[in-house]
């Protein structure tokens, strides 16, 4: 029985670190970047995920940054995304779990 509830809460808990990462992928696809940003190569200008994820390393720090200038719009075109939606696209693409 021990090792029934022990496999059981194992197995939430696992399911529970990969929610994030599939969430904030769909909030990536869902505000559209996945139209400009592949995840292997440039794509219209764009730079890859790959390349975005070496370039920061999964630094949370930049998070905040990044969606700044994502929302912006200044420098990159409009997505259809606002707020914490467009912080999970973020944290998708620099590799942020």
């Amino acid at each position: 029985m021990k090792l029934l509830v022990v496999v059981a809460t194992a197995t939430l808990f696992a399911a529970g670190l990969s929610t994030p990462a599939y969430a904030d992928e769909a909030a990536f696809k869902a505000a559209g970047c996945a139209k400009c940003h592949d995840p292997d190569k440039k794509k219209k200008g764009a730079p890859a995920i790959k390349e975005l994820q070496e370039k920061y390393k999964g630094d949370k720090g930049k998070v905040n940054a990044v969606t700044a200038a994502v929302s912006g719009g200044k420098d990159h075109p409009e997505i259809d995304a606002k707020g914490a939606d467009v912080k999970k696209a973020v944290s998708f693409a620099i590799g942020v779990k």
